[in-house]
């Protein structure tokens, strides 16, 4: 098991409930100065004493069982805003908000998400003068990457 594996099974050991996900792990190896980020999230938001409990925790397992003989740094927090969506729960969490969703094969469609399914989403885009509404039910695997768009109305 590598160190990303490593650190991957004992943040998941320390969320709180089931209703707590790791969205993204990194670690970025070095003999100087090592660096974990953590991205948490749960279906109704982190706050950041949580954030900062679950890297107090995590901190010491890594010292306890020696993961990191040098220096590293060890971030927790959330996702963001501007964070991709990656999993299904992510994407319930934001039924009702506008997405740009960037497709495999280099197209883009912006609309608001309607539904979530185990294997696909649904969004409607806006209706244009030359081009009407639609509703686009997009595969999963169809997608590069799709984030949230913070609209300041």
């Amino acid at each position: 098991m590598n160190l990303k594996e490593k650190i991957t099974e004992l943040a998941a050991a320390l969320l709180p409930d089931e209703s707590y996900y790791l969205v993204d792990v990194q670690v970025s190896e070095s003999r100087i100065k090592s660096k974990i980020t953590i991205l948490v999230d749960s279906d109704a938001g982190i706050s950041i004493d949580e954030c900062a409990a679950l890297s107090r925790e995590l901190g010491h397992q890594i010292e306890e069982l020696n993961l990191i003989e040098n220096a590293y740094t060890l971030e927790v927090s959330s996702p963001g805003v501007d964070f991709p969506l990656t999993q299904t729960r992510q994407y319930q969490r934001n039924i009702g908000r506008k997405l740009r969703v960037q497709f495999k094969d280099g197209s883009e469609k912006i609309g608001l998400l309607n539904t979530v399914s185990d294997s696909d989403i649904s969004i409607t885009t806006d209706g244009t003068k030359k081009e009407p509404a639609v509703t686009l039910v997009i595969p999963y695997v169809e997608i590069k990457k799709a984030q949230v768009l913070v609209s300041f109305k």
